[in-house]
């Protein structure tokens, strides 16, 4: 399958609208065959263009889209613009309400509480899907033992959309080492998506979604300004470093 993508400080970001995305992964769901979908936001683009795993992670997906409206904003400085901001919630909603009915859905991660509570709501808001199954992202800090046993839940369970939030970048390392094993045609490494459907961490109201401000919305509400700030103004520097490397690049030599 051929991929439009752009380039963001070495990662590969596919050029596609929300609706856009979701039809790639309801392709995923329908071919059978896994599929990684990773949703990186500035954070995580300021963290790969630091750590060359995590760059080469993130250019293993099937699938990136544009979680953030700094990567849109990074996408237009560079010349090479993304068509929207693709939150990794928004296209896991709507892949759910999209799925053919019968699909079968596994949430991974959150606490026990949480992810019980986001299974409920599901169920709830997509009566045409089914919950196969659920479990908390704190199974002894993932060794092989813990982790051979949610394998075999997941396996047991037969899902065809894996909705896995256990943070960047575990959620990223974690579905990749186990893609093959895990044989689910859509995983998608959601982040707090999970809390924000147990209500447990509410996403910004509307209008600040709609105005991009979602970032500022979270950095406020749940204070944190040393966790995010420093990330993001990095990120940024990057973007402005990158930005002037190809203005040079592009300038004809004299003579």
């Amino acid at each position: 399958m051929s991929r439009d993508v752009v380039s963001i400080l070495g990662v590969r970001i596919d050029r596609l609208t929300l609706d856009q995305a979701v039809d790639r992964c309801l392709e995923f769901l329908r071919s059978g065959r896994p599929h990684l979908v990773v949703t990186p936001n500035s954070e995580f683009l300021y963290a790969a263009a630091r750590d060359p795993e995590v760059r080469e992670l993130l250019n293993r997906a099937d699938l990136a889209v544009a979680d953030g409206a700094g990567v849109v904003l990074a996408s237009r400085i560079l010349g090479d613009p993304v068509p929207e901001k693709v939150a990794g919630v928004e296209l896991a909603e709507g892949l759910l309400r999209r799925a053919p009915a019968g699909t079968r859905v596994f949430l991974l991660g959150a606490t026990a509480d949480s992810v019980a509570a986001a299974a409920s709501r599901v169920a709830e808001r997509y009566p045409h899907l089914v919950v196969a199954g659920y479990r908390d992202g704190y199974w002894r800090h993932f060794n092989p033992e813990a982790d051979r046993e949610v394998i075999a839940a997941v396996r047991a369970a037969q899902p065809q959309i894996l909705l896995c939030g256990l943070g960047f970048p575990k959620q990223e390392r974690w579905l990749a080492r186990y893609l093959a094993q895990l044989q689910v045609p859509v995983c998608i490494g959601v982040g707090g998506t999970i809390d924000a459907w147990s209500g447990r961490t509410p996403r910004a109201p509307r209008w600040m979604i709609r105005a991009n401000l979602e970032w500022l919305y979270r950095i406020v509400r749940f204070g944190r300004f040393r966790r995010s700030l420093p990330p993001l103004a990095g990120f940024l520097l990057l973007v402005g470093k990158e930005r002037l490397r190809r203005v040079v690049r592009g300038r004809p030599r004299n003579g």
